[in-house]
Parts: structure tokens; C-alpha cells; sequence
């Protein structure tokens, strides 16, 4: 794969990755419209429980299933999909049945104010539902098929926003509508992989692969949980130390979620080029061009998610005013504050994305929980002391300090088993240029007009690209010349295992 065909399916990657959550943020004037604030905030709180759930019911085979798709030969590969989606569906099984009974004796206290009918019941059908998006996506991704990729993507999101609007607008029933869209989609996602699975030739349930699936996967399990914590649970902590009556406290828990899925998209951004870096890198990590390889495109990466971390930083009192205050009123405005906040954050995150598939490569899997961990209770750490004192600030700042962290502290793991060499000087130059623009923007805007503001805040981001533009020039020629260097030796002899990227299309 060149250069030219791993952005190409980034970019597909990226538009199908996004989908699902471009829907949140496409659908963001419809919620608004159709959902008070404290409303927004039970649909999101039960989103947040519903990914915490997911990660048990999944029990790591998602990460599982794209490794073990590259050490089994071809014809075990329809073996291994039946295998880990049958293990799946038991999770399935068994974890909504025991969450069920135990969540409808707790959840009022977990959740005051929220009914476990029928908020509960609507979250554990969505992560029931969504538990086997990890089968065809893996499939997509690992046989190199990104257009494939996106044409799922684009079926499941249009089903939900489908059954989202006409359960918002049409048959207006408020956060219920919105979960029932989230459902939708978990049908859509269902229907598919069954059809994957009926197609496969000759599969059987194979208990070895359960074995090395389960092996590979469980150590991701906790890993998994403490990126929750880190992610998502300060919904939670927000209603929990916020210190106001539940109603208010669900409002609060919906403005946060407002900046905070609006500066989500950098980390999209992020997750969608990872889903085409992990199958390039893992077929050259090892040879002797790895390393320059991760060095390089590092810099490009986070070059990047810079440009788009600073557009919506800078942007972000235009966004709010606009799909938020006018509707919401004027405390929803310090969204903005929130948008810039996480968006530095998954800049970091990014970072961690590029950093982590080191760990990966090397199946040092079982050191990642504790690194989430420490990143996770950094961020807990860090909402308990400031959510009483700053309201949700705390939270965004929270998030800031558990990605820095978790960048951090997975380059410091990486460096022991591989020769990471990141390109310091210019990852310095490219952050430090985003975070000096984003308090620049915010001392130099112009506060009583909305179209001066605008103004300025485009050349806050075109001011980004041109010293973005200039560092990775040399990135990029050094890239070139590295993937053209490795292209003639293929010519004359192909690598080993390479062939094994692309799966026989009969795989399938």
C-alpha cells in the first residue's frame, strides 16, 4: 500500500467511522429543538452507560478478531469470524439477563431521576445490538476494503437517523426517541453481520480460536474500562459533584455533552486514520523501515487533527451560539469553553492512537489496562476536585489531563520494546502552535461582532495550516522516499506475509 492508497482509505475510514457519530452531530439542531436541555442529558447519560456495558459484552474480541485475522490462514479466517460472533452472541445472553435484573433493583440510585423503564431497558438493547459492530468492520478494515466499509456505514447511519426523526419530530417522545434512533442502528448492524456470517464457506465453531481470541482479548477488557473512565464517566461524576437538584444537574450533564460531542470529532478524525494505520503498520513495523515509517507519519498525524482541533477550538463560540444558546438560552454558552477544552484534549489523544500501535505490534496488550488506568484515575482525581469548585469545567479540564496523561505515559511503555524515535522538535512546533492560537484567538476576538469574530478566527485557523504547512514538508518528501524505496523491492521480490493483507475474496 503507498502513501496515496493508505490517505484514500483513511479518508473512507474517517467518512464511515464518522457516520454514526456525525449523526450526533448532524442531528445536534434536532436534539436541541426537540429535547430540553436535562433531556439531552438522560439521552446521554444512558449513551454513556451503554458504552460502559459494551465493553463487557464484547470482552475484547474486537481488538481480537483484526489481529488474529492476519496469523490464521485464509482457510481458518471463516472459522474465526463464526467462532468469535458466536462468543459474542452468549455474552450477549448472559450479560443482558444479569445487567437486567441488576439494574432494575439500582438504577434509580445510580441514575436519580431516570427510570430504569424505559431508559435502562432502551441502553441495554442498544449495546446488545451494537455488540457485533466489530465483525464486519474488522472484515473491511483487514481485508483492505474500505469502500465496503462505507457503504455499511452509511446503511446503518441512515437507519438511525431515519428512526431518530421520525421519533424526535414526527412522534415527538424526547430522549426516548433519541435512544429508540440509537436502537435503529444496532438492528441495522445485526442484520448485516448475519448476512456476513451466511455467507462464509464451510465455517465451523473452532473452541482454539475461542481460546486465542479470549487470550488476545480479556487482558483488553479492563484496558477497554478504564478508557470509559476516562472518556465517558464524567457524565456521571458531573451529576454526582455538581452539587444541584437532579434536574439541573441533567441540564448541566447535557450542555457539557453538547461541547463535548461537537469536540469529539477530532478524535473521529483520529480513530478513522488509526483504522487504516493499524493493517499498514502491522505489515511493516517489524522490517527495518518501521520505525521511520511511524516517526514520520506521527508528525503528519497529528499535523492533521491539529488543523481540525483548531477549527473547532477557535469556532466554537460561533457553534454554540448557534446550535445551542439560541434554543437553549444563554447557559448553554459555556459549551464553547468546553468545546476548546476537549479539543486540545483529543489532540492528545491522537497522539495516543499513533503510540499505541506499537503496543499493539508488539501484543504488549497486557500492560494497557494499567496504563488507563492511571490516566483514568487521573481524570477522576481531577473531576472530584474541580466539578464542585468550576461546575463542568472541571470536567473538560479533567479530560485534558487524562489524554495528556495517557499520551504520556504510552510513549514511555512503547519506547521499552521498540525504537520509537518521535521527531520531538516538530511535534513541539505543530503543538505548541495550536495551543498558543487557541488562547490567542480567545484574547484578540472581537466580542460584539459576530462577523468581525468570524473573521478572525479564519485566520486564527489559516495561520495554523501555514506553519502546519511548513514543517511537514520535509515529513513528507522522507515518506515518499521510504514507501518508493520499499515499492522496488517488492517489485523485484515480494516481502513475506504481505500477501496475507488481502484476504481471498471466498474469506468472505
Amino acid at each position: 500500500m503507498r502513501l496515496r492508497a493508505l490517505l484514500r482509505g483513511s479518508l473512507l475510514y474517517t467518512i464511515g467511522n464518522m457516520l454514526p457519530r456525525l449523526g450526533a452531530f448532524l442531528l445536534l439542531p434536532v436534539y436541541t429543538a426537540a429535547m430540553a436541555p436535562a433531556e439531552f442529558g438522560v439521552f446521554s447519560l444512558m449513551l454513556s452507560l451503554s458504552g460502559l456495558l459494551a465493553i463487557v459484552y464484547r470482552l475484547g474480541l474486537d481488538g481480537a478478531l483484526l489481529r488474529l485475522h492476519f496469523d490464521v490462514t485464509s482457510r481458518r479466517r471463516p472459522a474465526l469470524y463464526l467462532t468469535l460472533a458466536t462468543v459474542t452472541f452468549g455474552a450477549v445472553l448472559l450479560f443482558s439477563v444479569l445487567f437486567g435484573l441488576i439494574g432494575a433493583s439500582i438504577f434509580d440510585v445510580v441514575f436519580p431521576g431516570i427510570g430504569f423503564l424505559p431508559y435502562g431497558l432502551l441502553a441495554l438493547a442498544i449495546t446488545a445490538t451494537m455488540a457485533f459492530q466489530y465483525v464486519p468492520s474488522a472484515l473491511f478494515r483487514a481485508t483492505e476494503r474500505p469502500g465496503r466499509f462505507l457503504v455499511f456505514a452509511l446503511g446503518a447511519f441512515g437507519t438511525g437517523v431515519t428512526v431518530t426523526i421520525v421519533f424526535l419530530l414526527v412522534v415527538p417522545l424526547g430522549a426516548v426517541g433519541g435512544l429508540l434512533g440509537q436502537l435503529g442502528t444496532g438492528i441495522a448492524v445485526v442484520l448485516v453481520t448475519l448476512v456476513i456470517l451466511l455467507r462464509l464457506r464451510r465455517p465451523a465453531f473452532d473452541r482454539g480460536l475461542v481460546r486465542e481470541g479470549l487470550a488476545y482479548g480479556l487482558p483488553l477488557v479492563p484496558h477497554g474500562m478504564a478508557a470509559w473512565v476516562l472518556s465517558l464517566s464524567d457524565r456521571w461524576l458531573i451529576g454526582l459533584f455538581i452539587g444541584m437538584p437532579a434536574l439541573q444537574a441533567q441540564a448541566a450533564v447535557g450542555i457539557y455533552s453538547f461541547g463535548y460531542v461537537i469536540a469529539q470529532v477530532v478524535s473521529l478524525v483520529a480513530m478513522s486514520f488509526n483504522s487504516a494505520w493499524v493493517p499498514f503498520f502491522f505489515a511493516r513495523g517489524d522490517g527495518p523501515r518501521g520505525p521511520r515509517i511511524l516517526t514520520e507519519m506521527t508528525t503528519l498525524s497529528i499535523a492533521g487533527l491539529g488543523l481540525l482541533a483548531i477549527g473547532i477550538a477557535v469556532l466554537a463560540p460561533e457553534v454554540t451560539q448557534l446550535l445551542a444558546v439560541s434554543r437553549w438560552g444563554e447557559e448553554a454558552r459555556v459549551a464553547a469553553d468546553v468545546m476548546q477544552l476537549v479539543a486540545l484534549a483529543f489532540l492528545a489523544h491522537g497522539l495516543y492512537f499513533m503510540l499505541v500501535s506499537v503496543v499493539f505490534l508488539q501484543r504488549r496488550t497486557a500492560g494497557l489496562p494499567l496504563i488507563t488506568l492511571a490516566a483514568g484515575a487521573v481524570n477522576v482525581g481531577a473531576n472530584v476536585l474541580l466539578i464542585p469548585r468550576v461546575g463542568i469545567m472541571g470536567a473538560a479540564w479533567s479530560t485534558l489531563a487524562g489524554y495528556v496523561v495517557l499520551a504520556a505515559v504510552t510513549w514511555w511503555y512503547a519506547r521499552k520494546s521498540y525504537a520509537l524515535r518521535l521527531d520531538l522538535v516538530r511535534l513541539g512546533t505543530l503543538l505548541g502552535a495550536v495551543v498558543a492560537l487557541v488562547l490567542g484567538g480567545r484574547l484578540v476576538t472581537p466580542q460584539d461582532s459576530l462577523v468581525l469574530s468570524t473573521i478572525t478566527h479564519v485566520a486564527t485557523i489559516l495561520g495554523y495550516a501555514a506553519v502546519a504547512w511548513l514543517v511537514v514538508r520535509r515529513p513528507v518528501e522522507l515518506l515518499r522516499g521510504v514507501l518508493a524505496e520499499e515499492a522496488r523491492e517488492r517489485a523485484v521480490e515480494p516481502a513475506p506475509g504481505v500477501a496475507t493483507m488481502q484476504a481471498p475474496k471466498e474469506d468472505a
